[in-house]
């Protein structure tokens, strides 16, 4: 189940908008750097993505099998961005793991409850014509550190980790769903789990083989994926593009052919 969920995530790259900074349509030789930015947009099939209360009953959206559900929230983790052209243009964002939050860079927390998240600014891109963006989805080995890591990867200050061992939640979808048999549990400190909901949080950094019972133990989530542009844009100090990402949550549910019925609390 996990992995089929992984592979079901269908980020598109649907469209790029080009901004002009300045009146100059002519950018210099002599200017080395630009920026760039990577701007996801989380939907439901053809609509804006809506986040619901936890616990809510007011289903918003219906799954290919006819199955209602709503979604309380909705993230991934992003990484290791690349830009390429066809003639050998390219630019790897800068990646840092560190425990001062100022040093960590290159790792990105993407939440629909938070909408300056789903930007993702990249500085000092090289000036030149790219086609095509490369992405990782979850934290990779290089980001489990066994011990304190700061910003996004920061445990106390949001960041969705497990333990040492499973690594991080690299997607979390979290929701309400008419046909989730979940029942109501009060874990005491004021947390509780909402009835009739379901939570899929995908992740994990490496690969373990089965127990001597046969169970698995560890699943390594972690994808990376290839993007082209579908066109050539140049990135210059008088231009700023950017490359619109679309997320299909709906998708991921279709193509995973999951039932809220028998699949509502998937945490692996």
């Amino acid at each position: 189940m996990q992995k089929s969920l992984w592979y079901s995530i269908i980020f598109t790259a649907i469209m790029l908008v080009l901004a002009s900074c300045s009146e100059d349509s002519n950018p210099v030789d002599t200017i080395e750097t630009g920026n760039f930015a990577v701007r996801f947009s989380n939907m439901v099939d053809s609509q804006p993505m809506t986040l619901e209360a936890r616990g809510s009953a007011n289903y918003m959206y219906t799954t290919a099998t006819g199955q209602d559900f709503n979604i309380s929230l909705f993230g991934y983790y992003i990484n290791h961005i690349i830009l390429e052209g066809q003639i050998g243009e390219y630019f790897a964002d800068e990646m840092n793991v560190s425990a001062n939050a100022d040093e960590v860079k290159g790792y990105y927390q993407v939440l629909q409850s938070a909408p300056a998240s789903t930007r993702l600014n990249l500085e000092n891109v090289p000036v030149g014509t790219y086609d095509k963006v490369t992405f990782t989805i979850g934290i990779p080995e290089e980001g489990v550190q066994q011990g304190a890591a700061g910003g996004v990867l920061d445990p106390a200050n949001g960041a969705w980790f497990w333990n040492w061992n499973a690594g991080y939640i690299g997607f979390a979808m979290e929701g309400g769903a008419e046909d989730s048999p979940q029942e109501f549990v009060d874990w005491g400190g004021g947390f509780t789990t909402p009835e009739n909901s379901f939570a899929l949080h995908v992740g994990g950094w490496k690969d373990l083989p089965p127990d001597s019972t046969g169970s698995q133990r560890f699943v390594n989530n972690v994808k990376t994926l290839t993007l082209s542009f579908g066109t050539t844009v140049v990135v210059a100090e008088s231009l700023s593009p950017e490359a619109h990402i679309v997320v299909d949550a709906l998708k991921l549910l279709n193509d995973s052919s999951l039932d809220f019925s028998t699949t509502y609390a998937v945490h692996a």
